[in-house]
């Protein structure tokens, strides 16, 4: 327990405006300190020295790190896809799931995203459902954009999933008994699946680039999935080449 002179030596570190700066980065073109930045806000009213210590870290990890970005580019035509994940009630104070997707244009990621779901998920595959309900809502938004810009797809969009119970729920509209009391609103997945505007495929865990929004990774895995991300180094400054 800390003594109350040391409570007040840790509420007057800037805590808040420190994990403000690094969620308008992560938000924006560090998509590889998202899941860290995510935790750490959880704690805005109530850190300690360790999400102190944690924050600096990710911020002297950034500054080691500081020539990487994102690169986008490709061949003609550049392909959406999507990526999506999540873990299952690792929260100890809530037991909500902690939901990720990415999806990339090309050769880079274009639009990322880590959230900590709103409701207690019963099994995993209703915490990966609810998340692939989050990134089928971003893919049709980026469907219409390159509409907009005269690019719009022609076929429907491939998001990938590691989880074949949530792909055979997309699909099949007899197995919705299953999951009859998730909120009607996650279905958006199933009619969009319908609509031929999006096709759910499996993609080994290991490949899952959305893995990198969901939890904590040993280094060698999590740098991997960074390149899949398709982040890389720059001798310029700027975070998109």
């Amino acid at each position: 327990m800390l003594s109350d002179a040391e409570h007040e030596k840790v509420a007057r570190l800037p805590y808040r405006q420190l994990v403000g700066g690094l969620l308008w980065l992560a938000v924006s073109t560090r998509p590889d300190i998202q899941y860290a930045v995510q935790q750490l806000s959880q704690y805005l009213d109530c850190f300690t020295y360790t999400h102190w210590n944690t924050a600096v870290r990710t911020l002297q990890y950034l500054k080691g790190m500081k020539t990487l970005g994102i690169s986008l580019g490709g061949s003609n035509p550049i392909q959406l896809v999507g990526f999506t994940d999540s873990d299952w009630a690792n929260c100890l104070d809530t037991r909500r799931s902690v939901g990720g997707y990415a999806w990339t244009l090309g050769s880079g990621v274009v639009s990322w995203a880590t959230q900590k779901q709103k409701t207690v998920a019963a099994s995993s595959c209703e915490a990966e459902y609810m998340a692939a309900y989050e990134a089928a809502q971003e893919c049709i938004w980026l469907r219409s954009l390159l509409g907009a810009i005269g690019h719009k797809p022609q076929e429907a969009t491939t998001m990938l999933c590691d989880n074949n119970s949530v792909i055979n729920l997309s699909e099949d509209p007899m197995l919705h008994q299953r999951v009859k009391h998730v909120d009607i609103k996650y279905h958006f997945l199933r009619e969009r699946v319908a609509s031929r505007e999006i096709t759910v495929r499996y993609i080994n865990t290991k490949d899952n680039v959305a893995d990198i929004f969901t939890k904590a990774l040993a280094a060698p895995q999590f740098v991997r999935l960074r390149d899949i991300l398709g982040m890389t180094q720059h001798s310029t400054r700027g975070g998109v080449a």
